[in-house]
């Protein structure tokens, strides 16, 4: 490689995108000047081994692709991502492992306990996120720097490669395991008690089906430059906030500093949530058309929120509008299309199969998780099963068929329809 352009590659990263110094126009001609670093895929090439697919994006016009080798072509991407490194920056410390493990064991618990409550209260990976910055910091500040057995107790300054590495271990397996659900039905409904070696090998099994089906999936949602992922956005922006002395990405700040904001927003929305939550919970299910109109059935089944389909639209609980995920990560398009197929299904199809009666609709709340039998009680399956716990038909026909509401129907449906 020429010795000129190894030195303007040594000295390009050291140089921030927000400076006043750095004239990306006359850097991109340099490069594209550089008949390597226009064609870094030439059969003398040290990556002409791997095939043009694991790095090309199809979103991205090649004519321009020079332009970003060193940052993100999109801008969303540039704002909230360093397109620098600093090698000598410590990573996997005892202080990362400590902190790391300690997470990948509280939260998985925790979710676990909230997973058996509805509405369901998920602690996020950005609770660790925001949680392990002070942790560092008082580890930092108090621990000695000695070393034991050669591992260094305080390696110095707690480091943002730390801190994502500590988020990381916390987020991967934070959420409650699907498979629990077995567990759980077999136990209450069953009677069945089988030895934690099953348990474990039952969650460990289906948890690692998606992990696999990540990588491999890696190439195509993870690697090109176009699968920016906002939701991920959103924690790269917070570790900047905390970590950064500056801007991150292009262009001028003004007004109050991220650090600010980020304290009024969590002061503010710590202090609002006990309204919604404890002193007026009417302003979570705010279901305002059914105060005008208290006798309406019909009302209530449409626009109350409890048993209904939530037309009142209204909310004043971030839980209940972040409840699948926040609004403020989510791209426009993809918000809208999560809104126009539930108002297709739910909003349109779930009333007309309600109210014209269908699968006896009618005798059942529009809106229920239960399962109900003939007289309106929850299902007893435990009437219909053989001692060998196989379906007894006899027992079946003589007990009753198996009624759901309209709307878990359709759910039913719909998660069908989303594998097959």
């Amino acid at each position: 490689m020429p010795t000129e352009h190894t030195s303007a590659s040594q000295d390009y990263p050291l140089q921030r995108l927000d400076s006043d110094s750095v004239d990306l126009e006359s850097i991109a001609s340099e490069d594209k000047d550089t008949e390597e670093h226009v064609r870094p895929l030439s059969s003398g090439s040290e990556f002409s081994e791997y095939p043009p697919s694991e790095f090309d994006d199809p979103n991205l016009d090649p004519d321009q692709s020079s332009e970003f080798d060193d940052d993100s072509p999109y801008p969303e991407v540039r704002s909230a991502v360093a397109n620098t490194d600093d090698p000598t920056i410590p990573v996997t410390t005892l202080r990362t492992w400590v902190i790391g493990l300690a997470w990948a064991v509280v939260m998985p618990g925790v979710n676990q306990v909230f997973f058996f409550r509805y509405p369901a209260v998920p602690i996020t990976g950005i609770v660790a996120q925001l949680l392990s910055f002070p942790l560092g910091k008082l580890w930092e500040t108090y621990v000695p720097q000695k070393r034991i057995l050669g591992v260094s107790l305080n390696p110095g300054p707690f480091s943002i490669k730390e801190h994502v590495l500590i988020t990381i271990m916390a987020s991967v397996g934070a959420q409650s395991a699907y498979a629990t659900d077995i567990i759980a039905v077999q136990r209450v409904f069953y009677d069945q008690r089988y030895s934690f070696s099953y348990q474990w090998f039952l969650v460990m099994s289906t948890q690692l089906i998606g992990f696999s089906a990540g990588g491999v999936a890696r190439r195509f949602l993870v690697s090109p430059p176009s699968m920016v992922w906002p939701s991920s956005l959103v924690s790269c922006a917070l570790f900047n906030t905390l970590h950064s002395q500056q801007y991150a990405g292009t262009g001028r700040l003004g007004g109050i500093s991220r650090e600010r904001f980020f304290l009024y927003a969590f002061t503010g929305s710590f202090l609002w949530y006990f309204f919604p939550g404890y002193l007026f919970q009417a302003l979570s299910y705010f279901s305002w058309v059914t105060w005008i109109w208290p006798e309406n059935a019909a009302i209530a089944q449409l626009f109350g929120y409890m048993h209904g389909m939530g037309m009142s639209v209204i909310t004043f609980d971030w839980g209940q509008i972040a409840y699948i995920g926040s609004p403020l990560a989510t791209p426009w398009w993809a918000a809208a299309n999560i809104l126009f197929g539930f108002v297709i299904f739910y909003w349109i199809l779930t009333p007309i199969l309600y109210f014209t009666n269908t699968w006896n609709s009618l005798y059942m709340p529009i809106q229920s998780r239960l399962v109900y039998d003939n007289t309106m009680q929850p299902y007893n399956v435990s009437r219909i099963l053989s001692p060998q716990l196989t379906l007894d038909m006899q027992a079946y026909e003589s007990y009753s068929p198996l009624f759901m509401s309209t709307s878990f129907a359709v759910s039913y449906g719909m998660s069908f329809a989303t594998i097959t």
